[in-house]
């Protein structure tokens, strides 16, 4: 095998590795993304914690030496650490006024008292510590025991009890804002992109692109440079266009449609697929922009928590269930 040639056969290797793992892990993820929409407050975080939580998983895979008793656990403790890793992060760039953060350090560390912030699942958990927020979560969302969260956090059971503690009274402070810092992109932009999907013109959408843009089919398939998506005809792009006809005849459309909404604040597009004469919403795109332009453009096809999700709040039938391509082996479901 040439030098040229071994990084395409390893992604294969890899990629047959990781629909593997995307199977095997499948029933686990609808309480995973649970887990990460309370942690993070927001569904698009949700889905990118999940992504990054799987990737996380997957690459520890191949140097664990213990045995995996709970695949729930050791997810739910990835997602943990990637999110606490996040949030230290976020912190550095932006830390927290000295106030807050004695105020969080003095709080009494009483013993467990009885869950009364059950309902406030939903609600923003905004000045919650990464420990507190995780701990909370765990106990009232998943009823785990006080042990099982101290062995999922890697700290101590009367660690675990001062974190509940603060955490649920902190939690009945007023709540901050919902708004993302992320910047929105323009409506004007994602128009453009849906004359040209619709016009079928493959040239105009890559020319939407910055040079070094990427898209990412979350999950399933990434590529990256406006070059890449000009010079081969079977790129991410040439397959939103015009689908996939190696896919089985269920899984294909009879006509497919674009349309712009908003969800929380931001304009998306929502991509709407007939099968057998019923509309259904199948995949969302989310855009960044640079320039008039696309830096990064994500594609959310296959991630069925999150376009339930969508449906639900846009009050629209949703076809979803797969979590990569079908391949021929695989059994796959619309529901």
């Amino acid at each position: 095998m040439s030098e040229a040639e071994t990084p395409d056969a390893l992604r294969d290797e890899l990629r047959i590795a990781w629909y593997r793992y995307l199977d095997l892990i499948a029933p686990l993820r609808p309480a995973l993304h649970a887990y990460c929409r309370r942690l993070t407050r927001t569904l698009w975080d949700a889905e990118d914690l999940v992504q990054d939580t799987l990737l996380r998983a997957f690459g520890h895979l191949g140097f664990i030496n213990h045995t995996i008793r709970n695949p729930r656990a050791y997810l739910l403790r990835t997602a943990t650490n990637v999110w606490i890793d996040e949030l230290r992060r976020r912190e550095r760039e932006t830390p927290m006024p000295p106030s807050e953060r004695e105020a969080a350090a003095t709080q009494d560390a009483d013993p467990e008292t009885a869950s009364d912030v059950r309902a406030a699942g939903a609600r923003l958990l905004q000045r919650l510590s990464p420990q507190e927020r995780a701990a909370v979560l765990l106990k009232e969302m998943f009823e785990m025991t006080l042990d099982e969260i101290a062995d999922l956090l890697a700290t101590s059971t009367g660690a675990v009890k001062a974190a509940l503690h603060r955490g649920r009274e902190r939690l009945r402070e007023p709540e901050g804002g919902t708004a993302s810092r992320r910047p929105v992109p323009s409506a004007e932009l994602l128009d453009r992109f849906v004359d040209r999907y619709h016009a079928k013109d493959l040239h105009g959408l890559a020319a939407l692109l910055l040079d070094g843009a990427s898209v990412e089919n979350v999950g399933e398939a990434m590529q990256f440079g406006r070059e890449t998506f000009e010079r081969t005809r079977l790129n991410i792009l040439w397959h939103v266009v015009h689908g996939h006809a190696e896919w089985p005849p269920q899984l294909q459309p009879e006509a497919v449609r674009l349309q712009r909404a908003e969800f929380e604040g931001e304009p998306i597009l929502l991509s709407f697929a007939t099968f057998r004469g019923r509309e259904a919403l199948t995949v969302a795109f989310r855009f960044e922009e640079q320039d008039g332009r696309i830096a990064r453009l994500r594609i959310y096809g296959f991630c069925p928590e999150t376009m339930r999700a969508l449906g639900e709040a846009f009050g629209v039938r949703v076809v979803t269930g797969l979590y990569h391509a079908p391949e021929p082996a695989l059994k796959w479901r619309l529901t």
